[in-house]
């Protein structure tokens, strides 16, 4: 017997008395899976999904769903939405094997959490710089690579409250193809008059860090870079 109950961005498939949560997104008369998203269990907790089981309800709830009022596909190309991980932010996988996805949200919240408190630095301390200066790289060092610092060092601060958008509604998307990189691109939503980054994060040491920057255009995707944060 299979049991299939959701919401908007994930659906909860009962087999035989075991759970499993699968991450995706609502269509008209359809909603779309993610299948990387399958790791464990919900019931049992914690217990793996191994391949098998994972060909397994693919294929029960495709069967079951199949010329229904709601077909339920599995997306292994293109990764579907998640739930919002932070409040009106979207976290979205792209092109990211399922090996690697465990490491998208501690990489990512790090990385929003410390752009959150370089605005609201840039709120409290912007009307005395130097003071604010030497507050701002005592924040940024442990979060960046002595590359990025080195030509950061050369620069000055230009605009560093352009992440207000991450206080709004903004998309961030998640690629990682090693573990040696990851890309984390965000952008604001539609009619938000700002840039959208792209962070190239390094792994050294066992964290990832900011080691290159660019900001860009939603529509044109054409990369500059950018050596400040």
């Amino acid at each position: 017997m299979v049991k299939i109950t959701g919401t908007n961005t994930y659906i909860d498939v009962e087999i035989d008395g075991r759970v499993a949560r699968i991450m995706g997104e609502l269509g008209v008369g359809k909603f779309n899976c993610l299948a990387s998203s399958m790791q464990e269990w919900l019931v049992p907790a914690g217990q793996k999904i191994n391949e098998e089981d994972k060909k397994m309800i693919i294929q029960r709830v495709t069967e079951k769903t199949a010329g229904s009022h709601m077909v339920i596909s599995f997306d292994v190309e293109e990764p579907a939405k998640t739930q919002p991980k932070k409040e009106g932010i979207s976290l979205v996988p792209k092109e990211t094997s399922e090996k690697y996805l465990s490491y998208m949200d501690p990489i990512v919240n790090e990385l929003v959490d410390l752009l959150k408190k370089l605005n609201e630095m840039i709120e409290t301390h912007g009307d005395i710089y130097d003071e604010f200066l030497e507050q701002y790289k005592k924040m940024i060092i442990p979060y960046c690579t002595e590359s990025f610092l080195n030509k950061w060092y050369r620069c000055s601060v230009r605009n560093p409250g352009d992440y207000y958008y991450l206080n709004k509604t903004a998309t961030v998307y998640f690629t990682m193809k090693s573990e040696s990189k990851a890309l984390v691109f965000m952008e604001p939503a539609p009619g938000l008059f700002s840039a959208c980054h792209k962070f190239e994060l390094k792994k050294e040491n066992g964290k990832y860090l900011i080691d290159k920057m660019f900001y860009y255009y939603a529509r044109e995707h054409v990369y500059h870079r950018m050596d400040w944060l």
